[in-house]
């Protein structure tokens, strides 16, 4: 929710002098003058080496191909991880800052210099978790989540919220944030929240997973997976929603969302083809599939721990996870080919269905042979979008091509005779 201020927000060039200005609180007093302790130096920048090896997380960049190709700046995650942060509120105390901004008897005016200045600390704070690129740059005109007053961070990295709300503060780290910042901000807001914070409390995270290559994850397997029930969790089935034009298979290309449950709700899912979404229909990474799953502490307690292990969090949202994700278990070459049958017996399903009294009727006075031939596109090269993952393994793997195909039709086979 937005709340409309009426007076004159504070310029940025005006909030930069203000952010320079010193106030006494907690954390101020924590700062040590590295310049004048050698000691202390070292010890921070062996510190600092330690966070950065054990980093659950590392920025790559990519580019992305199309009209007009750009470049895309993500997080990969590293050290055994199979998950990154893409997304993180967190809220606490204003007296984290200091019992001197917490509102008494201030009229407007005079409260939100007091939350300026209060923000004006913060600033500094962020600086030190994220780095000198994530100080505040600017008062913006409405408040924003219920928060009276609402502040920009970087460029476009996210939100600082403050005012009202039981004297609370809201930090908004958005997606492009989280891909930007340095290696090992996890710990460093780990450590702010358990050692610091006053009241701390994660009221929203987003882990995500990227198959760049389109190697294992399809969004139509996923799609008829959910349909088999293996993301049921127990309880009520979730909603489901299709975004982009999956009835006609997205003959443009704009690439195809799939939504399990409701964005209101403590965990939201969504797979999405982000390389389509992103421009690169036909490029390196048009077959880029990221896994999004939103956690919402509105019927739930987030624990802080998520920021250091994200993917124990990411994996337990779904039983089937563990055969998607889990690289020590299973072989990703068994993953791709195992997919690929899947998506091949449900085209078989998928025709069947659609065709299969024609195909019956037919068959009464025309060979095989000639129904294949009146009904086969003109274009031998022509693959349908939804046998692009099997097709593409079959290519890849050119001795397991037959053995694929051939162990489909067994199993197909075999699944329809029990079935009758």
């Amino acid at each position: 929710m937005s709340i409309q201020n009426d007076y004159p927000t504070v310029k940025p060039s005006e909030f930069k002098d203000l952010a320079g200005k010193k106030v006494d609180t907690l954390i101020n007093n924590m700062r040590v003058n590295l310049e004048r302790c050698p000691r202390a130096k070292a010890q921070w920048i062996a510190e600092r080496q330690k966070v950065r090896g054990e980093a659950l997380s590392t920025t790559e960049t990519i580019v992305i191909s199309g009209r007009k190709p750009k470049v895309q700046t993500i997080r990969q995650p590293i050290n055994g991880q199979v998950a990154m942060i893409d997304w993180l509120n967190v809220t606490f105390d204003v007296a984290t800052l200091g019992e001197k901004f917490r509102r008494t008897n201030e009229d407007d005016d005079e409260y939100m210099a007091l939350c300026q200045a209060a923000v004006a600390e913060m600033s500094e704070m962020l600086t030190k978790i994220f780095g000198k690129k994530y100080g505040v740059i600017n008062q913006r005109q409405n408040g924003a989540n219920f928060y009276k007053y609402s502040f920009d961070f970087g460029e476009n990295y996210g939100k600082i919220c403050i005012g009202g709300q039981r004297d609370s503060v809201l930090i908004m780290l958005n997606g492009t944030g989280c891909s930007l910042a340095p290696v090992g901000w996890e710990k460093y807001m780990h450590e702010f929240l358990t050692t610091i914070a006053k009241k701390p409390k994660i009221s929203r995270i987003d882990l995500a997973h990227d198959d760049l290559n389109g190697d294992y994850l399809d969004i139509h397997v996923l799609d008829q997976m959910e349909t088999d029930q293996l993301f049921h969790c127990g309880g009520a089935r979730h909603d489901v929603g299709q975004l982009g034009n999956w009835k006609h298979g997205d003959p443009n290309n704009k690439g195809l969302t799939l939504n399990l449950g409701v964005r209101e709700s403590g965990k939201f899912t969504r797979f999405y083809e982000k390389g389509k979404k992103s421009g690169d229909k036909d490029g390196k990474y048009s077959r880029w599939v990221r896994a999004e799953v939103e956690f919402k502490a509105n019927d739930r307690v987030i624990p802080f721990d998520v920021l250091l292990d994200p993917s124990s969090y990411f994996m337990g949202a779904y039983p089937v996870f563990a055969d998607l994700f889990d690289y020590e278990r299973i072989n990703k070459l068994e993953i791709i080919q195992k997919s690929a049958q899947i998506t091949l017996q449900h085209s078989f399903d998928w025709l069947k269905t659609q065709a299969g009294k024609y195909f019956s009727f037919y068959s009464t006075f025309m060979s095989p042979e000639e129904i294949i031939e009146m009904i086969k596109s003109d274009d031998p090269d022509d693959v349908p979008v939804r046998l692009h993952l099997p097709y593409a393994f079959a290519i890849q793997q050119a001795l397991l091509g037959n053995v694929l195909f051939s162990e489909n039709r067994e199993v197909y086979n075999a699944n329809h005779t029990n079935a009758a």
